[in-house]
């Protein structure tokens, strides 16, 4: 394995951010075609964010901008990595993608 890649079993990721509808419908991944974006990505792409600690589970294809699983907060989250700010986008991976095709979440 390369270095600086780990392993995190679907176990700890259910218990630390309990994304188990990630790890039950959407491992692996959703691509939006319209968008040309891998809005959410496969569980082998996932990761956590080293100084924030949430698990990324996809981008927003502009300004850095990560959807993730936080600890301890239900939901799904938009990460603005440039203020270092959250902010709730979907109760759902489903609801995420439905707003993002239907244009009514946008970051």
């Amino acid at each position: 394995m390369p270095e600086g890649i780990r392993v995190i079993s679907k176990k700890c990721l259910s218990e630390s951010f309990g994304c188990n509808e990630y790890l039950s419908e959407f491992e692996g991944g959703y691509f939006h075609e319209d968008s040309y974006l891998q809005l959410i990505l496969p569980l082998s792409m996932a990761t956590v964010n080293p100084e924030f600690q949430h698990l990324v589970i996809g981008h927003a294809g502009t300004d850095g901008i990560e959807f993730c699983y936080r600890a301890n907060f239900p939901d799904i989250w938009a990460f603005y990595p440039s203020e270092s700010a959250y902010q709730k986008v979907a109760s759902s991976i489903g609801q995420l993608i439905q707003g993002w095709v239907n244009g009514s979440i946008s970051v």
